[in-house]
């Protein structure tokens, strides 16, 4: 009986793992946006995106990451004025593009698309959208178009900018559910 079950599951089934599907941590992106203080080396050679940034929201990422209060399975998305939506191992240029109401408006499609083929490769469970109100703009539409928790905040200034992220860390880290921390 048990292996005529076993050949019925595997039949609709068939290498479906619950162990492997239950254990994996569920995947997270964080989307925030470029910064105009960059790292001095990326006068001289292109460098990933995630380390090229050095502004206050990274300096707190970059913090994070160091002391190892960065989720394995929290991936990163960097809006930028000049490259539209960024994945965080992607390499970039030096460049000074400051982001514009317009200039978001017209990178909105690509950085749309880009957050749902990102999306659609990694089954996120949680977009966290963390912004200054400009760029906010390039993200516009993007609930109507993904089936998956959705958050969107204006930084509302780089002092609590930084708070928000803080808290967002504090919630996704190693030792938290994001299954029932983030679906409240």
């Amino acid at each position: 009986m048990q292996n005529t079950l076993k050949r019925c599951f595997h039949k609709y089934l068939g290498n479906f793992s619950w162990k492997n599907t239950l254990l994996k941590k569920p995947k997270v992106l964080l989307v925030v946006s470029c910064s105009k203080r960059k790292a001095p080396q990326l006068h001289n050679h292109k460098m990933r995106a995630s380390e090229a940034y050095n502004g206050p929201m990274f300096q707190v990422i970059h913090k994070a990451q160091g002391e190892g209060r960065w989720s394995s399975s929290l991936y990163l998305g960097i809006v930028s004025a000049k490259y539209g939506f960024l994945r965080e191992d992607e390499f970039i240029e030096y460049y000074d593009v400051r982001i514009t109401d317009r200039l978001a408006e017209e990178l909105k499609p690509q950085v749309i698309q880009s957050i749902i083929n990102w999306h659609n490769e990694m089954n996120f469970i949680l977009i966290y959208i963390l912004m200054g109100k400009s760029y906010l703009k390039s993200v516009e539409g993007l609930d109507s178009k993904v089936d998956v928790k959705l958050m969107v905040e204006n930084m509302g200034g780089l002092g609590l900018g930084q708070r928000k992220l803080l808290n967002f860390l504090e919630r996704y880290s190693e030792k938290s559910n994001p299954l029932t921390d983030f679906m409240k």
